[in-house]
């Protein structure tokens, strides 16, 4: 039996994240929706921050519907319009946007402008180690929280749909048979699993990877 730490997908509750157009389903947003040809460009840090954002109202309504004020299922026309509203505040640059820091005050301005007041849990060390990563990842989808997850440029081949990126991790597995982790992310509709030793153990000295969520 695969053993798991803390949440997969399953445990996470994927359906808040669960976006639906007629008989498509999708998990999470993607930048190619947005209607702005620009904006499709660097529309992933704008897509991270919505996720959280109607995550939070969908699974905790008491507390966070005013994120995500459209009631019932995701639907993709809601979403866009939601994507819309959180760019306007979630501003990416020429060059995206490249800090966790701007990301996480950027998404607590339109967070505040909804009357909600959140809590950012940041990791913004080049130094952590992967046990750190694990901790940190491991604290959020415990309280079944979303993780804003930013990779800028790494060597692998095997990632480079995945550079330059904001996505949002949704679980975290262990596989016993050789003592890897893997993050299961939602990055342009889907759920990707994303090898997290490859990820963080092998980065140079110019690349990094930032984290973030919020309470």
């Amino acid at each position: 039996m695969e053993k798991s730490t803390n949440l997969s997908i399953d445990g996470f509750n994927g359906n808040s994240l669960t976006i639906y157009d007629s008989d498509i389903s999708y998990y999470g947003g993607s930048q190619h929706w947005f209607p702005k040809i620009t904006h499709r460009l660097s529309g992933c840090a704008p897509v991270a921050a919505a996720n959280i954002t109607a995550y939070l109202s969908q699974t905790f309504p008491e507390k966070y519907f005013p994120l995500y004020p459209y009631a019932g299922i995701l639907t993709k026309d809601n979403f866009v319009k939601h994507m819309v509203e959180i760019r306007k505040h979630v501003i990416p640059g020429v060059f995206g946007l490249t800090s966790v820091k701007q990301f996480s005050d950027n998404l607590l301005a339109f967070t505040y402008q909804r009357g909600v007041s959140l809590v950012p849990y940041i990791l913004d060390n080049n130094d952590a180690s992967i046990g750190e990563a694990i901790n940190f990842i491991s604290q959020a989808l415990s309280q079944r929280l979303p993780v804003a997850i930013l990779v800028l440029k790494h060597p692998a081949k095997e990632l480079k749909d995945y550079a330059w990126h904001w996505m949002t991790i949704t679980g975290l597995k262990l596989d016993p048979t050789d003592n890897s982790y893997s993050i299961s992310v939602t990055t342009y509709g889907e759920c990707r699993q994303i090898n997290l030793n490859l990820l963080w153990n092998h980065r140079r000295p110019q690349d990094f990877i930032r984290l973030a969520y919020f309470t």
